[in-house]
């Protein structure tokens, strides 16, 4: 199985997207006592098959930074619909990367930007920690999803040999010039593809 595609945003050459909000939905910190309704959120968001339970969820917690686990919630009902992480670095030889992690929106919800709204809270918070470089982790087959991070201003890393010409083929599938993408090198130094 191949490594999952790697992005990094980078606030020196990149403005942080809006906080906007979306008709109905609120975003917020996740709440003490909401860990079910989280988990609830995983199986709908189509990440049930991990088996996940309070303790993986409580492993998550631990590399969140404070309040950095956020939530749209619906106004009408109180459903969790949506959830994206603010994590402390996965990355040994990049302790610098704060991570957007977890991103999911319920199958119910999808298609009204509640993965972007949740994303755009945990990039505005990882911000505020001090980070000034994100990484996040994906899948090829994501297309929506890496769809949206490139929208949002995220951009390839090109850690390994075979990401060049994965990332072409996305470009190819998502209809992108990939010569006007910039992407980061191994030591994420911005360079054009």
């Amino acid at each position: 199985m191949p490594q999952q595609l790697r992005m990094i945003f980078d606030c020196a050459i990149t403005h942080l997207p809006v906080l906007a909000p979306t008709a109905g939905f609120r975003v917020r910190a996740m709440q003490p006592g909401e860990e079910e309704a989280y988990l609830q959120l995983r199986r709908d968001g189509g990440f049930g098959a991990s088996n996940w339970t309070r303790d993986n969820l409580n492993k998550l917690l631990v590399k969140t930074l404070p309040n950095g686990l956020f939530l749209a919630v619906e106004d009408a009902t109180g459903v969790l619909a949506a959830s994206a992480a603010a994590e402390k670095s996965d990355y040994e030889d990049h302790p610098e990367l704060g991570c957007l992690g977890w991103v999911m929106a319920s199958e119910a919800y999808r298609g009204r930007q509640l993965g972007k709204a949740v994303s755009v809270a945990a990039m505005h918070h990882l911000a505020q920690h001090g980070y000034q470089k994100f990484a996040l982790k994906t899948d090829d087959w994501r297309l929506p999803a890496v769809n949206m991070y490139l929208k949002l201003g995220w951009k390839p890393w090109l850690f390994d040999d075979d990401m060049p010409g994965r990332w072409q083929v996305l470009c190819q599938t998502l209809q992108l010039d990939e010569r006007h993408l910039i992407t980061f090198n191994r030591d994420l130094q911005p360079c054009h593809s």
